[in-house]
């Protein structure tokens, strides 16, 4: 059981205060502007937060800080530094034992209502805890209670920040592109949350990037960063930091947040969810920059190259997972849906991240639930309908979107199309 301290005793029915929520809206009372801080332990999350309430003008924050432990060390700090109704904090709520973008994204839901109902702060500030995924967070304030009423009718989200330990991300960075050995495979439900699967998340899904520490940085160093997060996340704005040293306007007062925008700004989302009904089978090259084959980087190589692996073909799983985990030294990135001969109903979900597949089946195409009776034609999602081929194929299919430096895309396209398994279709062979 996760505990919410410096709010009511939970006998008191405030455990479950937005499950039947009600909130009664008022013109005098706008939206609460909401600012969320995620980044990886140690990325200095909680030196920004303290910055932004040292410097910033506005008024009185409430803040929600979130950790995984027993213990709340972050939150522990900022009482420290901020006893709750001084100036600055107006109340500050520990989650803890369980991660908001997932265990306990009920009880985030609660001290939100409350801060509502009780406070109306004039910013709220919530500090993930180190392995939250942005995109979990956000499922939060758009999931409806049993009364039909969701978050956003209260709060407006300001920004989603992903604070960013520069150096130690070069490092890893690096090491991923040197590995050769074959990569772990976990599965879908698998609780382990690997540093770069877990970074990548974070920077494809945010408005604001703070690339912290920078004085640990070299000019060689800033600028591949900047070429890497470009090319990861083309959508969002970055600031370089010391000790979280940022302007506030630039985090509190810059609004940025748009739902499809921001889910969309990763480059691997922006493919996989723009596909405009592209069904045949192709793989195509994005070049990132017209400045030449070094891009604008120089020819140091930082900028990344985007492959996209798309076909109405199903390939032997046992070929394919080899290929991920083995042959595609170069890919640091990979994410998308796969179809096998093995178990050709079920919808492959995949994610690759430096040394790490996280692939596993989620569940039936759209077109088995019609065929099975669950679902009719003309029930069809219409992004499912954007790919949809007639039957026996309807939205099985292979679409995959690869990142990686100095890949060769021929042999990238041949080894993938070689796990294929020709004329399952006759009439849809290539």
């Amino acid at each position: 059981m996760s505990n919410l301290k410096n709010l009511p005793d939970p006998n008191d029915n405030f455990r479950f205060a937005f499950l039947s929520w009600k909130p009664e809206l008022d013109e005098d009372h706008p939206p609460i502007p909401v600012t969320i801080i995620s980044g990886f332990l140690g990325s200095g999350k909680t030196t920004l937060l303290k910055h932004l309430l040292c410097s910033s003008t506005q008024g009185r924050f409430g803040l929600v800080i979130n950790d995984v432990g027993k213990i709340n060390v972050d939150a522990q700090d900022l009482k420290h530094n901020f006893p709750e109704g001084n100036e600055k904090v107006q109340i500050l709520s520990e989650l803890t034992q369980g991660c908001i973008c997932c265990s306990i994204g009920d009880e985030l839901a609660d001290a939100l209502v409350y801060l509502w109902e009780e406070n109306r702060p004039s910013h709220i500030l919530i500090e993930a805890s180190g392995v939250a995924n942005p995109r979990k967070i956000l499922e939060t304030f758009y999931t409806q209670n049993i009364s039909g009423h969701h978050l956003l009718e209260v709060f407006q989200i300001v920004n989603l920040v992903t604070v960013i330990d520069t150096a130690y991300f070069l490092e890893q960075w690096r090491m991923a592109l040197q590995q050769r050995k074959k990569r772990s495979r976990i599965f879908l439900n698998d609780p382990r949350h690997p540093y770069m699967e877990l970074i990548m998340e974070q920077v494809e899904t945010c408005d604001l990037l703070i690339l912290n520490k920078q004085d640990r940085l070299s000019p060689t160093d800033k600028e591949e960063a900047d070429a890497i997060f470009a090319d990861l996340n083309p959508r969002t704005d970055k600031i370089l930091a010391e000790e979280g040293k940022v302007d506030p306007v630039l985090v509190l007062d810059t609004p940025r947040f748009e739902l499809q925008a921001t889910q969309r700004g990763g480059r691997v989302y922006h493919h996989l969810e723009n596909i405009e009904g592209q069904v045949d089978q192709e793989a195509e090259e994005i070049p990132h920059s017209p400045h030449g084959p070094h891009g604008p980087h120089g020819p140091h190589g930082y900028g990344l190259t985007t492959i996209i692996f798309r076909a109405r073909l199903p390939a032997r799983e046992r070929d394919l997972f080899r290929v991920l985990r083995s042959e595609l030294p170069g890919v640091l990135r990979a994410k998308g849906f796969y179809w096998t001969q093995e178990h050709p109903t079920q919808c492959g979900i995949l994610s690759l991240a430096g040394g790490v597949l996280r692939a596993d089946r989620a569940g039936p195409w759209f077109i088995d639930l019609v065929r099975e009776g669950h679902a009719a034609l003309t029930e069809i999602p219409r992004h499912v309908e954007t790919i949809w081929e007639p039957p026996p194929i309807g939205d099985r299919r292979q679409e995959i979107v690869l990142i990686g430096v100095k890949l060769d895309k021929e042999d990238v396209l041949y080894r993938l199309n070689a796990c294929l398994i020709p004329d399952t279709f006759s009439e849809n062979s290539s």
